[in-house]
């Protein structure tokens, strides 16, 4: 039986400094439409960079200025995503329908469902370090 390989998500980048137990690596970020030909004239690419922290490795010799890779395991990825784009869409859906449903009008719904939003991300910030530990990036060998 054949053991099932995860997706990762990987990155190449410089370390920018090392810590105790981790390094900050520095990631440049691109939307895969810029390596296409008409990227010049098209304004969807985007290019952005970014400082990732990475765990580092216990007998590990690298050095500022080293070129890595570091991963992510893809299922985080889509983690991130519903936590970004799809949590927030559903408090507002739900909300404004929620809104509507007990008969208040469209634009009361819809403010709502704008202000509730904001203990959304009142409550992902308290909890911005738990939600931190659970994306870990690592050195790819």
């Amino acid at each position: 039986m054949e053991a099932v390989q995860k997706s990762e998500i990987s990155h190449q980048g410089t370390i920018e400094s090392i810590e105790d137990k981790h390094f900050n690596v520095r990631i440049i970020s691109m939307a895969s439409c810029v390596s296409c030909s008409a990227s010049g004239t098209c304004s969807a690419s985007d290019i952005a960079e970014k400082i990732v922290e990475v765990i580092r490795p216990a007998n590990t010799s690298h050095k500022v200025g080293d070129f890595v890779t570091i991963i992510l395991d893809q299922s985080m990825g889509l983690k991130a995503v519903f936590l970004g784009y799809v949590a927030p869409f559903l408090v507002l859906f739900f909300t404004l329908l929620a809104m509507l449903g007990l008969g208040y009008s469209e634009g009361i719904g819809g403010l709502t469902a704008l202000l509730m939003l904001i203990p959304y991300f009142a409550v992902m910030y308290v909890f911005k370090d738990k939600i931190k530990e659970s994306f870990t990036f690592r050195l790819k060998y």
